[in-house]
């Protein structure tokens, strides 16, 4: 592809690899998905200042408060926090850039466009049942309008985003850190990030099946949320699994940059900065072991009503601890109250606020009470906006000059901070005095009493707002005639404030090395404690923002619009008729992002894109394990999770069901033991591949890779047959609805990763055929073998599954 075509400015904005770049970009990307958030925030508060108003529609009044809801929770909070990510974590680990640049550019342009579509869905009807989209509203019966399968699929655009930048984050802290920095000698901020993606890795594909499983079932006529068997209690464990860590994925982020800035400023280290770091490990365990409190109003039974109760006030005491070591390196410190120590502190006062509340939902008498008020609203969004935006607007400040190289009007700044403060706590306290207003109403009546609470809240929501525009335009006119920084403005501890401001292209010209009592070393130089002292004439980078020209690339962001194209074609058909499986998809636009789609794969594939891998880095306790196979052992764990709720939605309903079909009566035995005999016969030859290729076997490894290449389609065929068969004698009936629903995602879900295999097969074959993989590069072959060895591995679950029990 020609990169040409786009003037210099331009093609180094959308071709960009660069971490520092990318990171810009999603800073930037948020805080525009902030402001339509918000906006349709302040749009719902003008419905509700006053009695009886109709400004909005009960329809158009529920679409804003999905649309809000579901932007702030993927588009804005953790987008925002993995912006700095992007541009601070590899300077204060001491690498250049993360693991795998493409891919990071890549998950940035998934990200931009899944925004685009759930944006998008306003043009369809935008869904309309609240951001947690409880079955069975989500049914075609409740939800007929099309805008909900446009927002299902940029909800699994964004997933696959993140899980590219999990993997991405995560490689990179384990195996690139500077020689020395061991991992307790990592900032806080790189270990609430590393903690973040964890959890990340175990929640975020649990929403991506309950997503799939929610669009098939609206797209093809499956029973799953349709059923009484699955239906409500279903979607209710499977999304709330993911829902509960997603709070403490947006929190933890923030309370990093918290940890960062509160120690320079104070002047003192953080008190108890393990303890801290400790905490997060633990609340990241116990919160994913809460997510049934949600449920309490379902009638789920005594005993797991009481383990949730204890598990919900269990997970409040890792923050106790982290509030504590806060608060303890504020005392007798003479705090320097710039702009970015004034919001940590506000997010610490409003997120001690939100955590008490939400103490009181863990009782079940309470909870009953108060789960359908406005008390959760306040409590909800103490959390997700007093502490997560009001701590990631203090890393803004705090990291404006090292990104731009110029410091921010600081009196401006406070300003924005004493407004916002006083703007939120007038928005949201009033509404835990409104105990008795249910939530998702569009107006109520002059005799409720709401009306003067609610229109407090209104001017504090726009009180709050307009706060916003001193934020915009401070840092807008900063960032052009702003006075110089300095490499280290705030006498920073951490690496990033070692290196100019803004930061050069390649971050270090020296890896520096740490030594055990912290010290930062460049070369033979004697070395910075701390970070803390910057040597106005050391020759650390040249000080330019600009991209490495070898590091631009058009496919990221051409295979990011492709699949954009091929889901918004899936999405925006419409059953052709009420029966089961009769969908008529614009096929127009899945063919253009089927096609853009293989063109931007070739080009991915044949591209010289080399990324240097530094030697002598400190990457315990995966010192042996190359980078790559790292990434792809992660990804295939997120994977397991994914399956793993596919499978467990089977158990469910099939438990769940009175009766189910007997062994051999809809599903042929034979069929199953041919599929796995199959199957595992292609793990055979992908290892008789790899081991042609480590002995340099060019004939042997062709023939290996032909072998599984043909296994993997005669499973296909047999698998293709089987349906056909299956829908030609009636088995996808209401009768069958069940059995039929959890057989057709399930096999098909893996049917999609066969194909997927046979793919790279192709590509490896026509590589080998060039003369790859036999001179000692076969570590492709060996990483294709881990993804299909995984994928046969699938099959031996669901054939007894299906086929014997």
């Amino acid at each position: 592809m020609n990169q040409d075509i786009f003037p210099a400015r331009v093609r180094r904005w959308l071709f960009t690899t660069n971490h520092k770049e990318v990171g810009i970009l999603y800073l930037v990307t948020s805080l525009f998905f902030f402001i339509a958030a918000g906006l349709l925030a302040l749009t719902m508060r003008t419905q509700l200042s006053v009695p009886s108003n109709n400004v909005l529609t009960p329809d158009l009044y529920n679409q804003f408060v999905t649309v809000h809801g579901l932007l702030m929770i993927f588009w804005v909070l953790s987008p925002f926090a993995f912006g700095f990510a992007n541009y601070i974590i590899p300077l204060q680990i001491g690498a250049r850039d993360l693991a795998f640049p493409r891919l990071n550019a890549m998950s940035y342009w998934f990200y931009l466009f899944s925004g685009v579509a759930i944006i998008m869905s306003f043009i369809f009807g935008a869904p309309d049942l609240g951001w947690t989209l409880y079955s069975p509203q989500t049914s075609f019966q409740f939800a007929p309008a099309i805008g909900l399968n446009v927002g299902a699929a940029a909800l699994i655009l964004i997933v696959v985003s993140i899980t590219m930048s999990s993997v991405n984050f995560l490689v990179t802290m384990f195996k690139m850190r500077a020689p020395g920095m061991k991992l307790r000698h990592m900032p806080v901020f790189p270990w609430a990030i590393l903690v973040t993606i964890f959890m990340m890795l175990y929640a975020f594909p649990s929403f991506l099946a309950a997503v799939l499983l929610l669009y098939v079932d609206r797209a093809f006529g499956t029973f799953y949320f349709s059923s009484i068997q699955g239906g409500a209690l279903l979607w209710d464990n499977v999304f709330w699994f993911f829902g509960h860590p997603e709070v403490y994925i947006v929190l933890f982020p923030a309370i990093g940059v918290i940890a960062d800035v509160i120690p320079t400023f104070t002047r003192r280290p953080l008190y108890g900065s393990k303890y801290v770091i400790g905490s997060m490990i633990a609340a990241a365990v116990i919160s994913f072991i809460v997510w049934g409190h949600h449920m309490f109003v379902t009638g789920i039974g005594l005993t797991s009503t009481k383990l949730y109760t204890v598990t919900t006030i269990a997970v409040s005491l890792p923050f106790d601890v982290m509030v504590i070591a806060m608060i303890e390196t504020l005392i007798k410190a003479r705090i320097k109250l710039k702009a970015a120590a004034l919001f940590a502190l506000g997010a610490i006062a409003l997120f001690v606020i939100g955590g008490i509340t939400g103490v009181y939902l863990a009782s079940v008498a309470l909870d009953h009470a108060l789960r359908g008020t406005y008390f959760v609203v306040a409590h909800f969004h103490y959390i997700m906006v007093g502490a997560s935006i009001m701590g990631l607007i203090a890393g803004l400040y705090y990291w404006f000059p090292k990104l731009t190289g110029r410091m921010y009007n600081e009196t401006v700044a406070k300003i924005h901070f004493v407004v916002s403060f006083i703007g939120f706590n007038i928005l949201y306290f009033p509404m835990f005095l409104l105990l008795d207003m249910p939530r998702r109403i569009q107006t109520y009546a002059p005799d409720t009493g709401w009306g003067p609470l609610n229109s407090l809240a209104t001017l504090g929501g726009f009180i709050f707002g307009g706060a916003q525009v001193l934020l915009f335009l401070n840092l807008f006119l900063s960032q052009r005639s702003g006075p110089p920084s300095g490499p280290n403005p705030w006498d920073g501890w951490t690496l990033e404030w070692s290196l100019p401001s803004p930061v050069p292209a390649h971050d270090f010209d020296t890896i520096p090395s740490i030594a055990e009592d912290g010290t930062y070393r460049f070369g033979n130089g004697p070395g910075y404690p701390n970070g803390l002292a910057h040597i106005d004439d050391s020759k650390v980078g040249n000080g330019l923002a600009y991209s490495h020209l070898e590091g631009l690339t058009p496919w990221p962001l051409v295979m990011a619009f492709a699949a954009f194209l091929f889901f918004l074609g899936l999405s925006i058909g419409q059953p052709s008729s009420p029966t089961p499986v009769s969908y008529k998809p614009f096929w127009p636009l899945i063919a253009d992002g089927a096609i853009l789609g293989v063109i931007s794969l070739y080009g991915y594939s044949r591209e010289r894109f080399s990324v240097h891998e530094e030697s002598h880095v400190e990457s315990w306790p995966f010192r042996e394990v190359p980078n790559v196979k790292l990434g792809i052992w992660t990804f295939l764990g997120a994977e397991v999770i994914f399956f793993g709720v596919l499978i467990g939605a089977y158990f469910f309903v099939r438990t769940n069901s009175a009766t189910w079909p007997a062994v051999g009566e809809l599903f042929s035995i034979r069929n199953g033991f041919a599929m796995t005999l199959v199957l595992l016969t292609s793990s055979l030859t992908a290892i008789m591949a790899l081991a042609s290729a480590k002995i340099g076997s060019r004939n042997g490894l062709i023939a290996g890779l032909l072998a599984t290449f043909g296994l993997g389609a005669s499973f296909l065929y047999i698998k293709a047959t089987e349906w056909i068969e299956l829908g030609a004698n009636g088995v996808f009936s209401v009768a069958n609805g069940l059995p039929a629903t959890s057989y057709f995602i399930t096999t098909g879900t893996h049917g999609v990763h066969v194909v997927a295999g046979m793919c790279m097969t192709v590509y490896l074959l026509a590589n080998t055929v060039k003369g790859r993989y036999t001179k000692g590069d076969h570590d492709a072959i060996e990483h294709f073998g881990l993804y299909w060895h995984f994928v046969d591995i699938v099959w031996v679950f669901l054939f007894p599954l299906f086929y014997l029990i």
